[in-house]
């Protein structure tokens, strides 16, 4: 295993050496500009070729240390895909996201973000994604509320019986299962915990873990079945908390440029009444301490065809990322209602999943604390 994790490391900076932009112009003449999305497109065989690493049986009673901190989560963390969608090392090349290029004394405006420095458009304008940037005035996670947890687990629980039409009683007896089976890991956790918001901070990600996970196995790891409880998920949480928010309720970081806006086919109306209702939820998790700050935007440059979702200070981040290392289809909160908010606006998309440690890109010191959503392909259905 540590020849091919040798061997891996070494093609991966060897193809990032020779896929340059250059390279990629050459292969695209016809662009004046080479974009992410074009480097992106022709350096996805990369993965192709690199030795996949094998995968080790995980005691889950040993919970998120076993994962993150065993050989095999640190080597995800190091490749290609870095676990839990972290960062991608092509990505870092292309964008050039290193502590080195971070102006640490000056604070986008507009934004309220530290940008990483990737250079000038054409128009004198920087490029950066504000969304990796940490905050200028970072601001306090507000105490967790037990009664939103509770509603949203419940809500959740609902949802998942719904989809799986199966009884909730044999959900429920898998959830306490599972969290038997976690609990000693996540209650060391607590023990090293320093506050009494950091202990229910704990708590709430084994809550989290063990729902999620049951519900994955109540839904026999069935991806439709498993979409269908997303989905439903998204509309039970928008009922409760935003059940009348509209476009109104939506406030874009970014100025618009009509001009950005030709490509679409989609009824934009439907799409800011959709963003008006996640804004409203994602305000009352974080009022409940669930979420921190929080930005939604249609970045200008990608034609309508994206949507970005960045969550600060995410309360069930260590849960989320659990799961993923173990390579489970299932997904949170946020997502939950993303995609069904999408889906109501008449709109299909991919959804993309980050987990990022906006004050570094050092994978020694990463620790995540963001969510970030990325809304793709935006397309009408």
């Amino acid at each position: 295993m540590a020849t091919n994790n040798t061997l891996a490391k070494f093609l991966v900076c060897l193809i990032a050496q020779l896929v340059t932009p250059k390279l990629v112009k050459a292969l695209i003449p016809h662009k004046r500009e080479i974009s992410r999305r074009d480097f992106a497109s022709i350096t996805s065989l990369v993965p192709l070729l690199i030795p996949s690493v094998s995968i080790a049986i995980l005691d889950e009673s040993q919970g998120i240390p076993a994962v993150t901190e065993s050989s095999l989560g640190k080597t995800f963390r190091r490749s290609i895909i870095k676990g839990a969608q972290v960062a991608d090392s092509l990505d870092e090349r292309w964008e050039r996201f290193s502590d080195g290029l971070r102006d640490k004394s000056q604070c986008d405006e507009q934004t309220g973000r530290r940008l990483y420095d990737n250079g000038k458009r054409k128009d004198g304008t920087s490029i950066g994604n504000p969304g990796l940037g940490s905050l200028c005035n970072p601001e306090p996670l507000m105490p967790l509320k037990p009664e939103v947890v509770a509603q949203i687990f419940n809500l959740a629980i609902a949802s998942a019986t719904s989809a799986g039409g199966k009884s909730e009683d044999v959900l429920r007896d898998n959830i306490k299962q599972v969290k038997t089976l976690v609990a000693p890991s996540f209650v060391r956790k607590e023990q090293q915990s320093a506050t009494e918001d950091e202990k229910e901070k704990v708590r709430f990600n084994l809550d989290a873990y063990a729902t999620l996970r049951a519900i994955a196995t109540f839904l026999n790891d069935d991806q439709k079945a498993i979409r269908r409880f997303q989905t439903k998920w998204g509309q039970e949480l928008v009922s409760v908390y935003a059940p009348s928010a509209t476009s109104k309720d939506y406030i874009s970081p970014f100025s618009e440029k009509k001009d950005e806006f030709q490509d679409y086919d989609y009824d934009k109306s439907k799409l800011l009444d959709s963003l008006g209702k996640l804004t409203v939820v994602l305000t009352q998790l974080k009022a409940a301490g669930i979420v921190g700050f929080f930005e939604i935007s249609i970045p200008y440059d990608d034609y309508g065809s994206v949507v970005t979702v960045a969550v600060d200070d995410y309360a069930p981040i260590g849960s989320e990322i659990l799961l993923s290392e173990q390579a489970n289809k299932i997904e949170g909160p946020i997502q939950a209602l993303v995609r069904y908010l999408i889906g109501a606006a008449s709109i299909d998309c991919s959804l993309d999943t980050f987990y990022i440690d906006p004050s570094t890109t050092r994978q020694v010191d990463y620790n995540p604390t963001q969510l970030l959503l990325s809304a793709n392909g935006l397309r009408h259905f």
